[in-house]
């Protein structure tokens, strides 16, 4: 039986393990994190279901996800989290700021992404390019 306390917990992890899967290179563990039909939207792109997610993945710069505390909002088995982001570059240590804006859904697996869009925050505004 779920709990608004326990969603909440549980969507906690669920972002937790977001940084952590990528920043560890777990790939795989990182595309399990997303519903069969989710996409992350990043750098212009949307990389769509298992395959275009693990694409994304492997050829994304290494580097360490840093997050801000989340805002979650949860109706029913649907939740809208906006979270804040630095992400700093494993080679050249250069950063990278700006916000997530997630689309969650609960599964039989637990809560999960359908959508996790990233805009930057740069010089010129927000950007969907860093």
């Amino acid at each position: 039986m779920s709990s608004p306390d326990r969603d909440l917990d549980d969507i906690q992890v669920l972002l937790a393990r977001y940084g952590n899967r990528l920043d560890r290179s777990d790939h795989a563990g990182w595309v399990d994190l997303f519903t069969p039909d989710g996409r992350f939207e990043v750098y212009g792109r949307s990389f769509d279901g298992p395959d275009g997610l693990l694409r994304m993945a492997e050829t994304a710069p290494p580097g360490l996800h840093l997050t801000s505390a989340p805002l979650i909002e949860i109706d029913g088995d649907e939740a809208e989290v906006e979270q804040s982001f630095l992400f700093v570059d494993r080679v050249t240590h250069e950063t990278r700021i700006g916000w997530y804006d997630d689309h969650l859904v609960r599964t039989s697996g637990g809560w999960r992404f359908r959508v996790r869009r990233s805009t930057f925050l740069t010089p010129e505004g927000p950007s969907d390019r860093p």
